[in-house]
């Protein structure tokens, strides 16, 4: 690896991402439905294969309804768009299908699904952007690494969903052991699915899996592959995932060609001086950013965030999901108040 190429060509992706989305940045977050995957083979490097054995009934490690349209909501005021609805494999088109519809509803805008091979025909189209296929590494390991995510039928699903209309995108995650020649294998894929956006994750390494021990990847291979997707492909959204011990990474990926910051813990961090910092991070780079971290008159509600990346849309969805959010809307309530109790506690601890 060249630094000095590297540096170079992260100067010109983030002139080129000024050019084509203008000097804002925002927070993405991926909205998750459960802690079970029923996938016979998992991802070697998923938290959910560490719990899969534990597990006794799967049912009782998904997220109740109520506690989902709260954090939609809850994200909605702060600002902080769905990246997408995510869970482990498991669910029923019926089941994507109404959750999706219902957070549509509730949002007031479509939602991307990454929530394994989608079932297109039987889901309503109207409340969905687009789907997201989780193709996590291109790496030569790949179907060892991710042995329950046939690369081929993920592929197959995100060109149906481009010929439906769809908007599409691809989760890659950095530190699997891929290469630098690796790069050129994740251009030719994007072109080959003619994708709207692509999330990068920095690996965090978890207890009970064969990456335990393994380093994730470094701030200058992190700005490698993001600037190389940049500079090859100059309209695609371009989401970067760190974890909060990696901080520092915000700014750089930034100035590589990112212009959405996503995997951040929500109601942990939210106020806390490691929010302050990650703001503090999107401001260094002369970016203006869209939705907050530390506001916490936003958060319960004393005012309305002035600037926002969320621009509503009319949902339609069935009367039957309309009545189960109308019976929910006192649970909803109570399970908002209890998140905004969590942050208020956690920046007093702080």
């Amino acid at each position: 690896m060249d630094i000095e190429e590297v540096l170079e060509n992260a100067k010109k992706a983030f002139k080129i991402t000024k050019k084509h989305f203008g000097n804002s940045v925002s927070f993405e977050r991926a909205l998750f439905l459960g802690w079970h995957c029923n996938l016979k083979e998992p991802c070697k490097f998923c938290y959910m294969s560490t719990q899969k054995d534990k597990i006794k009934d799967p049912k009782k490690a998904r997220r109740r309804l109520e506690s989902i349209l709260a954090e939609a909501i809850l994200m909605k005021r702060i600002g902080w768009k769905l990246e997408f609805i995510s869970g482990g494999y498991g669910y029923t088109s019926k089941e994507i299908n109404n959750i999706a519809e219902m957070i549509a509803y509730t949002q007031k805008c479509k939602q991307y699904l990454n929530v394994g091979v989608v079932d297109l025909d039987n889901i309503n189209l109207d409340v969905i952007e687009g789907v997201v296929g989780a193709v996590e590494t291109v790496s030569k390991n790949r179907d060892s690494i991710c042995p329950g995510k046939p690369l081929d039928k993920i592929i197959d699903n995100l060109l149906k969903a481009k010929d439906m209309g769809l908007k599409t995108g691809i989760t890659i995650i950095l530190g699997l052991g891929e290469t630098e020649e690796d790069i050129e294998k994740l251009l030719n894929l994007i072109e080959e699915l003619d994708l709207n956006k692509i999330t990068f994750y920095s690996l965090n390494p978890q207890k009970g899996t064969i990456y335990e021990n393994k380093p994730s990847v470094s701030t200058i291979e992190y700005m490698q592959w993001v600037s190389s997707v940049r500079l090859n492909f100059p309209d695609i959204k371009i989401i970067t995932g760190v974890w909060v011990d990696k901080i520092p990474m915000i700014s750089p990926l930034i100035m590589s060609g990112s212009n959405v910051i996503t995997k951040f813990p929500l109601f942990s961090v939210f106020g806390t001086k490691e929010a302050h910092w990650i703001e503090k991070e999107i401001r260094s780079t002369g970016k203006e950013l869209l939705g907050t971290f530390t506001d916490v008159d936003v958060l319960v509600g004393k005012k309305t965030l002035e600037k926002t990346p969320y621009i509503e849309e009319e949902i339609n969805i069935s009367s039957e999901n309309i009545k189960k959010i109308e019976n929910l809307e006192e649970k909803i309530n109570e399970k908002i108040e209890s998140y905004i109790l969590k942050v208020l506690k956690k920046i007093k601890a702080n």
